[in-house]
């Protein structure tokens, strides 16, 4: 959960310095663009872990779910 949290705030956080750098103007192309595709690279890297975390987190409900099925089975079974 923790790690969500700074991925969430990572996100927007990117977004907020490419728009920053954007503004700065055209003193240097070079090292803003670079500057903008690490950046891009970063966000994607993010959505990325986000996705597995969320990939993760359903994953792991479905189980519970799973299991919380199968005791209630086994539980009216032996009321049967």
């Amino acid at each position: 959960m923790r790690n969500m949290t700074r991925v969430t705030f990572a996100i927007p956080a990117a977004a907020i310095l490419a728009l920053t750098l954007t503004a700065c103007g055209d003193e240097d192309d070079g090292k803003a663009e670079q500057m903008g595709a690490k950046i891009d690279q970063t966000v994607e890297q993010a959505k990325g872990k986000v996705e597995e975390m969320r990939d993760s987190m359903s994953d792991a409900m479905e189980k519970a779910g799973d299991k919380i099925e199968e005791t209630a089975d086994g539980i009216e079974n032996k009321t049967d």
